[in-house]
């Protein structure tokens, strides 16, 4: 036993759990970001049908 009764094992073991934490969170935020720059592409493309719709449709053409 170590001093206030934590063990150097013990220690190892939190030490792992602090890297495994990291980790988590590392591959959390990655995979928001994934997920944030998907969205975007998907509003973009959205966007960008919609304005095709509109000036392609018989309804909105304006004559010349």
């Amino acid at each position: 036993m170590g001093v206030g009764g934590v063990s150097a094992k013990t220690s190892v073991r939190l030490e792992d759990l602090a890297v495994a934490l990291d980790e988590h969170i590392r591959r959390t935020n990655q995979r928001i970001d994934d997920e944030l720059v998907r969205v975007s592409r998907l509003r973009r493309a959205r966007r960008q049908l919609e304005l095709r719709m509109w000036r392609t449709s018989p309804l909105f053409c304006k004559s010349r």
